[in-house]
Order: structure tokens, then sequence, then C-alpha cells
């Protein structure tokens, strides 16, 4: 059967576009790089988690540390407290043995000092002077709330009549806060001994 072309325009074939054939070796190279990008990705995700671990590692032993540190920290303090009282009571010891050795005074007038110092905390002697019946005491203490103690206790004795703070100012060379005192203290009269009765006359 044969066609006319009225119009007189040539008819335009179309042709077919063929779909791109993929060759077999192609694929095999799409396949390897997939399977390296899943390598990758799972030695990626592998280093995160190690280093995500080990970062937990690292902050509970900083944790741990910080727990020692602070122990050791108050065993330090601890241990420097107790090494300052027993340098103290070393001290008060000391010069309560040499008031004792010296026997400068009566034994009366020594043992109600050493009484009154041992009963007092944070108070220690460095020596005294005795002038008739007037007797200076210097001495050291790390508050002056222990000098007032100690200023009470021998004044509830029998051995003194009057005891004033004669002056007291803040020792500036050492580590710690103490204070340099100065008591002036009046000795109470002797209390007179019993006479012996007489004998009644047959």
């Amino acid at each position: 059967m044969i066609r006319v072309n009225l119009l007189g325009v040539a008819k335009v074939k179309r042709r077919r576009v063929r779909a791109p054939i993929v060759a077999p070796g192609g694929g095999l190279a799409l396949g390897l790089l997939v399977g390296v990008l899943v390598v990758v990705a799972g030695v990626q995700y592998w280093r995160y988690s190690s280093l995500q671990a080990e970062g937990v590692q690292l902050d509970q032993q900083i944790a741990a540390l910080e727990r020692e540190k602070a122990e050791l920290a108050q065993v330090q303090a601890q241990y420097e407290t107790f090494s300052r009282r027993k340098e103290l009571l070393t001290a008060r010891i000391n010069v309560i043995e040499q008031l004792k050795a010296q026997q400068s005074g009566p034994v009366i007038l020594l043992n109600t000092l050493a009484a009154a110092v041992s009963n007092t905390e944070s108070v220690w002697l460095t020596g005294f002077e005795k002038t008739g019946e007037r007797i200076s005491i210097t001495g050291v203490a790390l508050n002056m709330r222990a000098v007032a103690d100690l200023m009470t206790r021998l004044m509830n004795s029998t051995t003194f009549q009057v005891v004033d703070l004669k002056e007291t100012f803040q020792d500036a060379t050492t580590d710690t806060d103490t204070f340099v005192f100065t008591l002036e203290g009046q000795l109470a009269p002797a209390t007179p001994a019993a006479q012996p009765a007489q004998a009644g006359t047959a």
C-alpha cells in the first residue's frame, strides 16, 4: 500500500533510545565500592565507640583521683593538726618540768601554776618571775579566751589574791595565730598554821 504525503512535509522518523548496557565488569566495581564504604563506615564506628569507652574510663579515673586527692588532703590536715597539738603539749610539759626542776618558788605556787596550765587548753607558759609577793607570768596562747580561762583558774585557787593582764600582742613570727601575754599576780597571804594545844597543868 502506497502512502502519499499530501502536506508536502517530510515525516521525521523517530529513533528509539536504547538503555545503556551495563557491562558485567561495572557491576563488580560498584559492588566493591559499596563494600569498601561499608568496611570504612564499620571501622569508623568501631573507632568512635572505642574512643567513647576510653573517654568514660578516663572520666572515671579522674573522678577516682579527685576523691583520693580530697581524702589525702583531709588526712594531711588532720596530721598537721595533731602535729601542732603534739608540739603544744610537749612545750607545756617541758615548761612544767622546768618549773618543777628549778624549784624557784614554793611548791604550792608551782603546783598551782602546773595545774592551771594543764587544765587550760591552747595555752602554755614560757616563764615566770617572783619578786616578793608579786608574780610575773609570761606565756603564749592560741586565742585570748585561753588567757582568760587561765586567769580564772589562777584566781579560783587559794594561792593568788589578784591576777591582772599586764599586756598581750599577736605574735607575727609564727604561721599560726598566737598571742604572747604577761600576767601580774599578787600572792594570797599565807594561812597561819594551827597552834598546838597546850597541855593542862596538873
